[in-house]
């Protein structure tokens, strides 16, 4: 569980950055619950999330 209370999500990166650590922790067998994200934040990482790939 990662609480991102008192956070917001300002661009793509910090989405990016969410989705790579979701992906880790999945290889393993874990699962990553963001709580805490404000309405606009939620809002961003829902659009984005899954949409970013990362660098070959």
């Amino acid at each position: 569980m990662i609480d991102l209370s008192d956070s917001h999500i300002w661009d793509a990166s910090s989405v990016a950055a969410l989705d790579a650590i979701q992906t880790k922790y999945a290889a393993h067998g874990a699962t990553v619950e963001l709580i805490g994200l404000n309405a606009h934040s939620r809002m961003f990482h829902g659009r984005l999330t899954g949409s970013l790939g990362s660098p070959s």
